[in-house]
Order: C-alpha cells, then structure tokens, then sequence
C-alpha cells in the first residue's frame, strides 16, 4: 500500500502546495520558439510540471489549486526562481519566455521581486526576459496591470500577451498593455493553410505588428502545412510540437527542419519586397557605436564622452540586438549611483527597430507610433537580427518631405514575386554554382490571350488573373518543393527553376485548378462572336542546367521554343485553352538555329 499517496489525498490543497514549494517537488521544461527566417532558436517557453510525489497530476490541477486556495504568487515566484536559475548558462541572446497571470504581474511587488530574482541569478538581464500574460485569471482585470507593465519595460523587461484569438486576449488588451510580442494561439493556427478567414486575421496581426515594432509568434505548430503558410503570411517567430516538445532546453532544431524554414523563407515574397531599393530603410541607415547588454553604465558612459557626434549607442546581447540607450540616459545613470549597472537595465522601452528592406513609409508610421518621450529616438536598422545601423527621425522626416514632393510615379509590380533583375541574379548564382550531378529544369509559364483579355475586360480584371495565376503556382505547382525558384519575367511571363522532373507531380493538378478558378468558360462578345479563352502556356526546358552556360542561353532557348512552335505545334499535351510542351536542352542548344544566334 502506498501510504505516500494515501496521505497527500487526504491533504488540503493549501497543504499540498505548501509542500510542494518547501521540498520543490516542480520541474521546468522548454518548449523552443524558432525564428521562421532562419530557422535558429530564439528563446525558449519555460512550462513547469509537478513531479509525481506533488500529489498534482498535472500543470493544470497545480494551477487550478494555486488559484483557488489565492496561492498564485507563491507558485509563480518559484516557478521563475526556478526557470531562472537553468536559463543563467544559455548561450547570450537567447530569451526566455516566462508565463505570468494578470494577478501576479500587477501586484505592486512583482517588479521588485523579479529583479532581486534576477540579481541573484547574476547571469541574466531584464532584456533577456520576456513575461508572458496569461489567462488564467479570464474574468477580472486589475486596474494596476498597466502601471505595472510600463515599470517592467522600463526596466528593460519585454512583455508578450498570450493566446491571441481566444479568450479575453483581443484588441483592448493589446492597446492597452502595447506588447513587444503577440503569441498566437493554436485556434488561429490549426488548420490556417486551409482556411483564408484565419490566414486574413494572421495577415492582419502581422501588417499591425510590423507598423507597431511587435513580434508575432505562431503558436501550436504541428503539421509542415501549418508551418509553411505561417512563414508565407510573414509570421516571425513559431513554436509548437513540430518545431520541438517541451525538454530540456536545444540550442537548434533538427538542421533539416531549419533548412526547411529558410527556403520556405526565401521564397516568401511580401509586399514590401517590391518596393525600390531606394526607398527602404537601409538607405538612410548611418553607422552607431554598439556595445554589449552586459557592459556597465560607467564604461558606456566613458565610450560616449570620447565620441560627442553620436545620440547613444546600441545594444546587443550576443549580436542579438536588444534596444538602443540615449547619451543623456547614460550620462544621467553614471552620475546618480547606477554606474555598475548592466546598461541592459537602461533600455526600458526604446526598442523600435526596423528590418533593412522596410519600406521608407513604413518606417516613418512606426516612429511615430512611439510614445512622446521616445518619439525623438532613431530607429534602429536590422539585416535578420544583424545590426547596420541607425536612422535618425530628422533624416525620415527629410526621405518623407522629398517623397511628398515627388510627382513620380512609382508602380511596383503586382505579380508579388521577383522581377526580371532578381531573377537573372538567381539564375546566374545557379549556373554559377552548380554541381555536375545536379539537374535543373527551366519552366516558362505565359497566359495566353491575355492581351485581349486586358484589352477587353480592362488592366483591373487583368492584374487581379496575374495575381491568381501567382497564387496557383506557388500553392499548387510548386507544392513540396523547397528548392523552387520562381520569377517574373515581364507582363503576363514567368520562369520557374526546379530540380529536374519534380514539377511532373503537381502539372495536372495545377491546370485544372487554374482554369477553375480563372473561370474560363467562352466569353461572346455583343454580337455573339466568341472571346478567346484564357489559358497558360508551359514550355518546360529538360535540364537546362547544367546544359545552358549563360542566362542569356536560357533567354536565347525559350525564343528558339516559341518559334518551334509557331512553325510546328505538334506533339503537344493540351488541356482546354492551355499547352504543355517539353524540350530537352542539350538537344535544343545543339540546333543550329541555336548556335547561329548565339554567334
């Protein structure tokens, strides 16, 4: 008989917790958060579990009784001390996320207690900190939580709301308590890439992120699916049983895992991707003094007096960065007794940053999105997580006066995907770098008719068939296949590079869903002639790679296509309005049309 159990059931659940906390029968295990451009580990969610002699079955039962008995801050303190304490050797930059209730957060203690917590750790700064807000406490809020969340930040603590989508996670909550993070929950992620009205909210919280300097994180991530639609609708950061169970805390995911999300990366095309590069962040990007999170306030102080030209300086946690400091915070902190102090302490809530490709207009909403006493900070310029610099509000003002004075102009491409000038460049860096053994074939897909079309149902109706015809391939043609490339060429023309045969799969599939959606059924005209119907052309180039040497042979063998069709077109695989037809490339280039009009 085992009189252990038999004693802890007849124990009152004060009792239990009581000694669960005394004899620390807890333990804490780490669920990875990875960053979906890379694929490295960002941080990791510490979830604590009751060990079997607690006498709690489980996180939910030691919660729940934390709860009722009005023990939460007691449970939660040694849940972080404990958190806290595994997470002092992790490699620098590496956040651990920390779940707090509402309650806990906004009891005037918390702030102190967290930061003795982390002194005596030594080995953590408030910026490696994230508090998550959790929703345990659903049906009160506490008037003192937001004055408690802005001491926190100031401190240098980041703050992220939990189970967005669900529960009394919504937009209130958000505007008020202004997160550095939104997490996702699992309701709006299962099942997102078969579903447009979740894929619209993500895509909504994402643009509201990215004009706001707040991460999104997708949470519950367990089928590819999933993963892949969350990286095409920009979402940063992911975290879910495919990605890596709770455990022991992992410095990386499986490396096919991670090579994975960095070519679903690459190929994730965003608006703000065909924007000119002269009207991206990076333009205006000067250079800043950086310096670690651990340096102390005095010796930053010492490098600022030295250098009279420079605001402040940036900081960073093993490159990651962290936040910016003002010259006058520091002066101000070195003279008034914090001098040894980590100046991570200082950063508070100056984190604005932007990523390099950010469009000029973008990067102006977000400054002025930040409170008054921050609104006069530079922004801060980042290349995936590197630091290149900073931009000044009084050169963003001076990039926005010209570009209101501007009467140019600017349309950027409504393909959504690269053009010709990038696609070269690929093109070039794979024939460049190519391994003998390695094939690749050169796909051209053209709408057929579509001149007519524009000409008949105007450039509006136009643009929007460009855009489905982009979305079909990259969600049907080019299903499950990571080392895809696709471009557009010019107007209704694009290219494809693929590893040999692996668009055979997916060819039918796409047609069919093509003409579907493109509803291709006869148009009549007024006087009941027949409109020409909308299909595609693919002409499929059989290892052009490494056959052709050059981008322009790739160019030169899709017009020597073109006119072999136009001359013969036979020995195609039609389908309705649309054509297949494959040549091989040795064969091709070794035609002396070919070599006559490469001499």
């Amino acid at each position: 008989m085992n009189t252990s159990n038999s004693n802890q059931g007849s124990m009152s659940a004060e009792a239990r917790l009581r000694r669960t906390l005394d004899k620390r029968l807890l333990a804490s295990v780490f669920q990875p958060i990875v960053d979906m451009r890379s694929g490295e580990v960002a941080g990791h969610e510490v979830l604590t579990r009751p060990l079997p002699d607690s006498g709690f079955q489980n996180a939910d039962e030691l919660f729940s009784a934390a709860e009722t008995t009005g023990m939460n801050w007691e449970v939660e303190a040694v849940a972080r001390q404990m958190a806290m304490q595994a997470a002092g050797n992790w490699r620098p930059g590496t956040l651990l996320f920390l779940n707090s209730s509402p309650e806990v957060i906004a009891h005037p203690r918390f702030a102190p207690q967290i930061l003795n917590d982390l002194r005596a750790v030594g080995k953590l700064t408030p910026t490696r900190i994230v508090l998550e807000i959790t929703e345990r406490c659903r049906d009160r809020e506490f008037e003192t939580l937001p004055d408690s969340i802005d001491m926190l930040r100031e401190t240098g603590f980041q703050i992220a709301i939990d189970d967005v989508g669900a529960g009394t996670s919504g937009l209130n909550r958000i505007m008020t308590l202004r997160p550095g993070w939104l997490k996702l929950d699992r309701e709006l992620v299962d099942g997102i890439d078969q579903d447009k009205i979740r894929q619209h909210m993500v895509r909504f919280l994402v643009y509201f992120g990215r004009l706001s300097a707040i991460r999104v994180i997708g949470e519950g991530i367990e089928r590819r699916e999933e993963l892949d639609t969350l990286i095409e609708l920009g979402v940063g950061y992911g975290q879910g049983y495919l990605l890596g169970r709770p455990g022991e805390p992992v410095e990386r995911i499986s490396p096919e895992l991670a090579r994975h999300i960095r070519s679903r990366a690459s190929k994730s095309i965003h608006v703000q991707d065909q924007v000119p590069e002269r009207e991206r962040a990076r333009v205006l990007a000067r250079h800043a003094p950086v310096t670690e999170a651990t340096a102390r306030v005095c010796e930053v102080a010492t490098m600022l007096l030295h250098d009279l030209d420079h605001p402040g300086c940036i900081v960073v946690d093993g490159g990651c960065f962290v936040g910016w400091c003002d010259r006058d915070a520091v002066l101000r902190a070195a003279s008034d007794g914090r001098a040894s102090l980590a100046v991570s302490y200082l950063v508070g809530s100056n984190r604005a940053a932007v990523e390099a490709s950010t469009p000029l207009a973008d990067a102006l909403d977000l400054a002025a999105s930040r409170t008054e006493n921050r609104v006069g900070s530079p922004l801060v310029v980042l290349d995936d997580d590197r630091v290149v610099g900073i931009i000044p509000i009084s050169d963003l003002l001076k990039a926005a006066s010209e570009a209101c004075r501007s009467s140019q102009s600017r349309a950027t491409s409504i393909a959504g995907v690269p053009g010709r000038v990038r696609t070269d460049l690929h093109l070039r860096e794979m024939l460049e770098s190519t391994l003998p053994d390695r094939h690749h074939d050169i796909t051209f897909v053209d709408l057929r008719s579509f001149a007519e079309y524009n000409h008949r149902f105007g450039y509006e109706l136009g643009d929007q068939l460009i855009q489905q015809l982009v979305g079909q391939i990259r969600s049907v043609l080019l299903r499950n296949i990571d080392e895809a490339f696709l471009g557009h060429v010019r107007d209704d023309q694009f290219i494809i590079s693929s590893p040999h045969g692996m668009l055979d799969a997916n060819l039918g599939a796409f047609l069919a869903r093509f003409e579907e959606r493109a509803d291709l059924s006869t148009v009549r005209g007024e006087a009941g002639s027949e409109f020409p119907r909308i299909g595609v052309r693919i002409m499929i180039l059989e290892r052009a790679v490494p056959a052709c040497r050059a981008t322009q042979e790739i160019y030169r063998a899709r017009g020597l296509m073109r006119l072999m069709l136009d001359r013969a077109p036979t020995g195609l695989q039609s389908r309705g309005p649309s054509q297949v037809v494959r040549f091989d490339a040795a064969a091709l280039t070794a035609q002396p049309e070919f070599r006559q009009a490469s001499a």
